[in-house]
């Protein structure tokens, strides 16, 4: 039928079939220019590849260079929060943790025993250059909270007493393996302080922590012994010194102006924003702090500004009712390289599996990972 012979209707429908036509052979077209431009560049693949493969260079030779004895390091020892005194419950902590004097003993022994292993039997290059033991606060419970003076197994005196001999014991085990110069500082924490509240003047001339240091060091002014460890106890109560020209502070924690967590982060942010603060309190007096490091939180962290440490106690029932994550009684032990700073940093774990379930491995310990088998998964797949 003559298109001039057609209806309007029908004429509509005409062209709108024409268009539908034209625009398929439009998106053929698009189509094929696409495919065509994909194998151009599969087939540009695939000559870049041939002429990669057919020139591969040889792989360069690592040399070592003629073995030589590399920088000896130092090694930073924590010994913080031990809380001399205090009696965890190993039934009100659901089996998780305990801890009393006898405990207390037992780990301090594990903790020094421990970093002299890490400083001779388990030590990498030349013996170490110096250690530096941080005696970092809160060395005994003390009677600051009520229900600490009701429940502690020692007072502060008698556990000051006890304390002070346990610390000189783990330096004797140091002086006598490890041939190294010591070096004990002393901060104070909040649990040691004489005064019901926090004070800020004479902060560390009023804490039984400063008199743990100062007992320990009038024991070896009067000693016989050939090699006896130095002393340093800031009045300010942050330790602020240096390491191969690396600046170290380190704090108790309680000090750091940041206080509470965030939710499920716990303490760490608590820790971050501390951190960042000293960092601008040092920086405004033209100190610029390479690492911090602080106890108070029981908990180990590595954040960009440095560590945390854990405490000899561990969890307690604080730390249950605050549901925190508990974490096992561990010390820091860091080694520091006179170029490359903190090269090695160790949570030291001083609890025992008689202690509580916090401290027992897994229930096999010969067990391993099963290796991944394709052709057993999935048979037709691997063909």
């Amino acid at each position: 039928m003559p298109k001039g012979d057609m209806s309007p209707e029908l004429k509509q429908r005409y062209e709108s079939q024409i268009l539908a036509l034209q625009e398929y052979i439009v998106s053929l077209e698009r189509e094929a220019r696409d495919m065509q431009r994909s194998l151009h560049q599969a087939e540009t693949i695939r000559q870049s590849v041939g002429r990669l493969s057919a020139t591969m260079p040889e792989p360069p030779s690592y040399v070592l260079s003629p073995s030589r004895p590399s920088s000896a390091e130092a090694i930073i020892l924590m010994a913080t929060d031990w809380q001399w005194g205090e009696v965890v419950d190993l039934k009100a902590m659901d089996g998780l943790n305990s801890f009393n004097v006898g405990i207390a003993g037992n780990r301090a022994q594990r903790l020094f025993k421990s970093a002299v292993e890490l400083g001779t039997t388990y030590w990498a290059g030349p013996p170490p250059q110096r250690l530096i033991l941080v005696l970092g606060g809160d060395m005994i419970s003390g009677e600051i909270h009520e229900e600490l003076a009701k429940t502690n197994e020692l007072a502060s005196l008698p556990a000051l007493k006890d304390v002070v001999g346990h610390v000189i014991a783990g330096v004797n085990l140091l002086l006598d393996n490890l041939d190294c110069p010591i070096d004990i500082i002393t901060i104070p924490g909040n649990h040691g302080r004489t005064t019901r509240k926090s004070e800020h003047k004479r902060n560390a001339l009023v804490s039984y922590d400063t008199l743990v240091g100062d007992f320990v060091e009038l024991y070896y002014q009067s000693s016989k012994r050939k090699r006896c460890p130095s002393f340093y106890t800031p009045a300010s109560g942050d330790a602020l010194f240096s390491i191969f020209g690396w600046t170290f502070l380190i704090t108790h924690g309680d000090r750091m102006g940041s206080r509470g967590g965030t939710g499920f982060g716990g303490a760490a942010y608590t820790v971050a924003r501390g951190f960042k603060r000293i960092t601008q309190d040092y920086a405004a007096r033209r100190v610029q702090l390479d690492y911090i490091i602080c106890g108070h939180f029981h908990t180990s962290y590595k954040l960009d500004e440095g560590y945390s440490s854990g405490s000899l106690v561990g969890p307690s029932e604080f730390s249950r009712d605050w549901r925190m994550v508990p974490q096992p009684a561990s010390q820091l032990f860091l080694s520091i390289h006179p170029k490359r700073g903190i090269t090695q940093a160790r949570d030291i774990q001083v609890g025992h599996p008689s202690e509580g379930a916090i401290y027992r491995g897994p229930k096999d310990p010969t067990s391993t990972m099963p290796t991944m088998n394709l052709a057993k998964i999935n048979p037709r797949r691997a063909a």
